[in-house]
């Protein structure tokens, strides 16, 4: 293949994630599909299987983007000099503005037809490298900690921030009668609150659930 015919590939890939990007932002994954994107970025109905094959592909491709940007963002916190408590806390913090900025995205990869009825192998490692992450930096914080125990506590704050960023996107915060929810950003207090219980030396721990942190 010649040099301009591999760039003008290259070119036609590369507009249609940007393209598959900004439908998923404006209207999420379910209606997206490759002749969707053909048409607007105004190339043939054929021009766009040579880089997916189907709408699986296109959408695996679309997630696969998300966990990139995402597990950028980690190895760089990870490389900075911050204690493993402060790494945890950014990283944390960093999911959630992930999720804030980029709601459909976020489910596509985590709740969506590459995730139900089965999780796609190329998602499960980006999981397993996200956990992994999180997990170092709790052995980093508490050296001393068995690493079964250690699992557990990265089970409980993945939860914790997971399930944070989803019902804030979901918009099932709100107020309670004495509008005790603060119309601030409360995301900092929520990881800090979720770091301090889980890097509790005393915190309970059930070893027997570890094997659940994937």
């Amino acid at each position: 293949m010649s040099e301009k015919k591999q760039y003008i590939r290259d070119k036609l890939r590369h507009n249609l994630l940007n393209a598959g990007r900004a439908y998923l932002k404006q209207h999420g994954h379910n209606g997206l599909s490759v002749r969707t994107l053909a048409q607007e970025i105004g190339v043939s109905p054929g021009a766009p299987y040579y880089h997916f094959p189907d709408r699986r592909s296109l959408l695996l491709a679309l997630a696969t983007e998300g966990f990139n940007e995402m597990l950028a963002g980690t190895e760089q916190v990870v490389a900075g000099i911050a204690s493993p408590a402060e790494k945890l806390r950014r990283m944390g913090l960093l999911f959630i503005r992930f999720a804030e900025e980029n709601p459909h995205l976020l489910d596509l990869m985590y709740e969506s037809e590459l995730t139900t009825p089965t999780l796609d192998p190329t998602l499960l490692a980006f999981q397993r490298a996200g956990h992994a992450a999180l997990h170092d930096q709790v052995i980093g914080a508490l050296p001393d900690l068995d690493p079964n125990d250690a699992g557990v506590r990265v089970v409980a704050f993945w939860s914790a921030i997971y399930g944070f960023a989803t019902m804030r996107k979901k918009g099932v915060l709100r107020p309670s009668e004495d509008g005790a929810l603060p119309s601030v950003d409360i995301a900092e207090t929520i990881v800090d609150i979720v770091l301090r219980a889980i890097l509790a030396k005393d915190a309970p721990c059930d070893p027997a659930l570890a094997g659940q942190a994937d």
